[in-house]
């Protein structure tokens, strides 16, 4: 089951650390991005009003980037005591695309989601504009927080940390957002948007960080 966890009113952020997850850390992780990103207007435009229903559509949806394609991509999460509270899915260089869904996971999702829903996903994967180079670049695919958890510095934390991996092959990254907040967040950890537009009627922007002056648009 998929429930919200509360934040503790004090918090020592000594007792948080980021590091790579076990298959049970990886699956928590699910839970909370499917929380994370519940209410971004890309969610409801596609699966409505009843927040509960978003919140088993997005797990549906991330389980085959999350659980499935470690080896290809970094999974990162950030522990609080024992709990999972916020993680990342980066793409390193040379990932041109991720990886597509098992068979396995795409019955998962039309029986989670439906096939009107599945549909407006593979619209919106179209529709997204064009933004990433073709040259070598690190790409962003999801980074989330508990609700409750956000406002606290964990997201900054985990873009610290993604830093610290595009340090080690400095490379541009780049990442898509629908949610003008994170849009924001974003752009105050030197990330500038590169492209926008609009798919099913919601505004989505695609941004990015360490490119040369004048290919952001």
């Amino acid at each position: 089951m998929i429930v919200d966890g509360d934040a503790p009113l004090d918090w020592d952020p000594a007792r948080a650390g980021i590091e790579g997850l076990t298959r049970s850390g990886r699956r928590s992780l699910v839970g909370v991005l499917a929380r994370a990103f519940r209410d971004n207007p890309m969610n409801v435009r596609i699966h409505g009003p009843d927040p509960r229903r978003r919140v088993r559509a997005n797990a549906a949806g991330l389980r085959s980037l999350v659980l499935d394609h470690s080896e290809r991509v970094i999974v990162m999460g950030m522990a609080y005591g024992s709990r999972v509270i916020g993680g990342f899915v980066l793409a390193p260089p040379g990932a041109r695309r991720l990886p597509g869904p098992s068979f396995r996971r795409q019955i998962e999702c039309l029986c989670l989601q439906g096939p009107a829903a599945m549909a407006a996903w593979s619209e919106v994967a179209v529709g997204v504009p064009d933004h990433r180079p073709v040259e070598d670049h690190w790409y962003l695919a999801v980074l989330g927080v508990e609700p409750t958890w956000q406002g606290r510095g964990v997201g900054a934390a985990l873009l610290a940390e993604i830093g610290r991996w595009v340090s080690r092959d400095p490379r541009p990254i780049c990442l898509e957002s629908d949610r003008p907040a994170s849009v924001r967040f974003y752009q105050r950890h030197g990330f500038a948007i590169r492209a926008e537009g609009e798919v099913r009627g919601v505004p989505c922007w695609c941004l990015g960080r360490g490119f040369p002056r004048g290919t952001a648009e």
